[in-house]
């Protein structure tokens, strides 16, 4: 299972670092746009690719699901809390948010190391 949290990880890192930028237009904090959809699909994209190698199919496809749900609402009300703030890179609390939202994540991916054991 370190493996398997190991590559969710690196799949975080690929989904919020080099292809979340790619994502133009749209507001995360409109639900009617796509940008918020789009970033949590990229997610669970890789969530069923790394999955897949460790769990059958179904239970693949239904923790790409949850990451899919799980993801998009973090991010949701991260930014919920970020923008009415005005918090920028430049104020220390925007740093503790980002600290709270990854650790977040990664503690989604612990449970679905126990979730792969089931």
């Amino acid at each position: 299972m370190t493996l398997f949290f190991y590559l969710l990880v690196v799949k975080h890192a690929i989904a919020d670092l080099a292809l979340q930028p790619l994502i133009k237009g749209g507001d995360k904090l409109d639900l009617s746009s796509h940008k918020g959809y789009r970033h949590a699909l990229d997610h669970a994209a890789l969530t069923l690719l790394v999955a897949s190698w460790f769990a059958p199919v179904p239970a693949a496809i239904m923790l790409a699901m949850l990451d899919f749900a799980l993801h998009f609402w973090i991010d949701y009300f991260k930014s919920r809390y970020v923008r009415p703030r005005r918090l920028t890179i430049d104020d220390p609390h925007f740093w503790c948010v980002q600290a709270v939202d990854q650790i977040a994540h990664f503690t989604c991916y612990f449970v679905y190391c126990f979730l792969i054991l089931l």
